[in-house]
């Protein structure tokens, strides 16, 4: 069964790269022919990785491969005008990642596609764990949570203590939905600041109460996505980059 790899771009060490790298011209070509054999999602970046489109693979040869072009008609152009496109995808529970410098706007079986050389190398990446990026009070974002009938209807905001690839810890001091273990809550909104909207599928997968004054109960609910598809993955990947890259900045 494949894993849901999240198909962000790895940054990698040196000795990370050396000990990932495959240089094997036919391997690399064996790789390749799997990922489009199994049709799996491929998330192509262009513009200095600021952007990207979600793409398949849709056949190799000797010197390159077709990917599929996107909707999108301008994007499809900036791929084309991009000096470095990065090609994420995985395999066998693993994340591949591969660079070239050059891309060409061709038709493969009749159907626009993309054409890449065959890289010099690519590299083969285990999956890492989930990073949790942690929100002080007036940071926190808020999901909305739509309520069912049987719990009065509706919707409800709740804070987010920290989201990961993984899911979310929310937290509320009232008891507006009591939330149960393994329930499952479909149509879910994570507003992501700058970034967009997240739309979530959420299971409950623990809850704690603390009381840290006389008569006031915390509650904390440890919610895990399911199917979170890829182009989600890659947007809250970007945003938790984001804030990253802002915490080290302060």
């Amino acid at each position: 069964m494949q894993a849901n790899i999240q198909l962000t771009i790895e940054t990698l060490t040196d000795a990370e790269e050396k000990g990932c790298r495959v240089t094997s011209a036919r391997q690399i070509q064996s790789i390749l022919r799997n990922i489009s054999e199994n049709g799996l999602h491929t998330a192509l970046y262009y513009d200095d990785a600021q952007d990207f489109i979600m793409s398949s693979l849709l056949d190799v040869d000797d010197k390159g491969f077709w990917v599929e072009q996107g909707v999108d008609m301008p994007k499809n152009r900036r791929v084309v005008e991009s000096k470095k496109i990065t090609l994420v995808s995985s395999l066998d529970q693993v994340k591949i990642q591969l660079s070239v410098d050059k891309i060409q706007a061709v038709t493969h079986q009749g159907y626009p596609a993309f054409y890449l050389p065959l890289p010099s190398s690519l590299c083969r990446i285990q999956r890492r764990e989930y990073y949790r990026l942690m929100f002080s009070l007036s940071e926190r974002l808020r999901c909305v949570i739509p309520i069912s009938k049987q719990q009065g209807g509706g919707q409800i905001e709740v804070p987010i203590m920290d989201i990961s690839g993984g899911g979310v810890r929310l937290f509320y001091t009232d008891n507006v939905v009591g939330f149960e273990p393994e329930e499952v809550y479909a149509g879910c909104q994570i507003n992501l600041p700058e970034v967009g909207k997240l739309n979530v599928t959420l299971i409950v997968k623990n809850l704690v109460s603390i009381s840290p004054k006389p008569e006031q109960t915390i509650k904390r609910v440890g919610c895990e996505f399911k199917d979170l598809d890829n182009a989600s993955n890659i947007m809250l990947q970007r945003y938790i980059t984001k804030m990253q890259r802002a915490k080290n900045d302060a």
